[in-house]
């Protein structure tokens, strides 16, 4: 029998409490990898209602803390890391903070549960410090992409990345979630291309599912999505608006969160759209599996998305999708076949794709069947973790 591979996990984003869906794919993944002979450590920030330390299913969580109260803990879990940070010279020396106990944590871990090999998830925070690990440590590093990050280094080149340059190209493995990332990385540094390889977030396939005892709801368009620009929810508010011109039985029900959310529904008191377009705060994930299930049509027009959870997840639960040709979502959805593409920024092409949909079931339940058979077979988590297993074994042995 095989020893064990003691693999230490730096994220910022883990779920804190039973229920919580912060980086609740990153526990998906570990999940499936203790299956894979793989004994993973999971560091992460520590937050209001989140254990210190615990074990869960082969899983053991330690949370570190990075300012003198749990109050001032405000960098991690929001959403807005960077907002935060760069908004003011205070915000600069809190992140300062927040990755020295990074570091003085992971180090402690280290050594006491003799760690094999380090995975980080996301450049910034965790490369930042798996880069000063990488001074005192010979152990292995691979690191993961899932969007914000790249987006963001694309932003602050000249800051981030010309200062982790050296240590990405030490690293043994750089995964990225669509090739739309791919892209954008080798368009920074053409050098690592043998590096990265594309592999898509897990999904549990326990939790979304064809539901068939959900009644499908003729004319309900469902988007699960973040108030931020990125998401141009604007955008849907203003494309639904055009829908409900010619289609006056359509409904929007929103479920999200986010800085930009007053905009919104001051877009929906603008559009006398009040009634047919309700916003519900983020649900969990078996929630999310029944709206899913209910919703004829799911939507997801962001641009420069890093892969577009909320389609696939969609998918799963066979549902007819809609995204932007933009970004990872490219990878998710073909064009016709598994969902429709539609311009970004376009309101009147998404309403058109919307209304096309809500009155053509024949075309909706095909791409929805299309988008199911394409959903099970590359979003698997349990392939995915056999895949993600295999690099920390080749990382091991180089």
């Amino acid at each position: 029998m095989q020893e064990p591979i003691y693999l230490l996990v730096l994220t910022h984003n883990y779920p804190r409490y039973k229920g919580d869906y912060a980086g609740i794919f990153i526990q998906l993944l570990c999940r499936k990898l203790v299956s894979q002979g793989i004994s993973p450590i999971v560091l992460a920030p520590h937050d209001n209602g989140a254990a210190e330390y615990e074990e869960n299913e082969g899983i053991k969580i330690y949370r570190f803390h990075y300012a003198p109260t749990v109050k001032e803990q405000t960098i991690a879990y929001r959403g807005q890391m960077h907002n935060l940070v760069l908004k003011s010279v205070s915000g600069i020396f809190k992140f300062k903070n927040f990755l020295d106990s990074f570091k003085k944590s992971a180090s402690e871990i280290i050594e006491k549960e003799k760690i094999d090999i380090i995975a980080g998830h996301w450049l910034v925070p965790s490369g930042l410090v798996m880069k000063q690990l990488a001074k005192k440590y010979d152990i292995p590093m691979i690191i993961s992409s899932h969007g914000t990050d790249v987006r963001l280094m694309k932003k602050y080149y000249k800051v981030v990345y010309r200062y982790l340059k050296s240590f990405t190209r030490k690293l043994k493995c750089w995964t990225v979630v669509s090739s739309f990332l791919r892209d954008e990385l080798l368009n920074l540094d053409s050098s690592l291309k043998q590096k990265l390889e594309i592999l898509p977030l897990p999904h549990d396939e326990s939790i979304f599912f064809e539901d068939k005892s959900v009644a499908k709801e003729s004319n309900l368009i469902t988007a699960v999505t973040r108030f931020t620009d990125q998401k141009r929810v604007d955008v849907l508010i203003k494309a639904f608006a055009l829908l409900s011109e010619i289609n006056s039985s359509a409904r929007l029900e929103i479920y999200g969160s986010g800085p930009l959310e007053d905009n919104i529904k001051n877009d929906i008191d603008r559009f006398k759209l009040k009634g047919k377009v309700k916003i519900y705060e983020p649900v969990s994930q078996v929630e999310l599996r029944k709206i899913y299930n209910k919703s004829s049509v799911v939507v997801l027009n962001s641009v420069e998305e890093g892969f577009g959870l909320a389609l696939s997840e969609a998918m799963l639960c066979r549902t007819a999708v809609i995204g932007t040709d933009s970004g990872g979502i490219v990878d998710i959805i073909e064009n016709e076949k598994t969902g429709l593409l539609v311009e970004a920024d376009n309101a009147p092409a998404l309403s058109g794709a919307m209304f096309r949909l809500l009155s053509d079931g024949e075309l909706r339940m095909k791409l929805a069947d299309n988008g199911y058979q394409q959903a099970t077979k590359n979003y698997a988590s349990s392939s995915l973790a056999k895949r993600y297993a295999e690099i920390i074994r080749v990382a091991l042995k180089d």
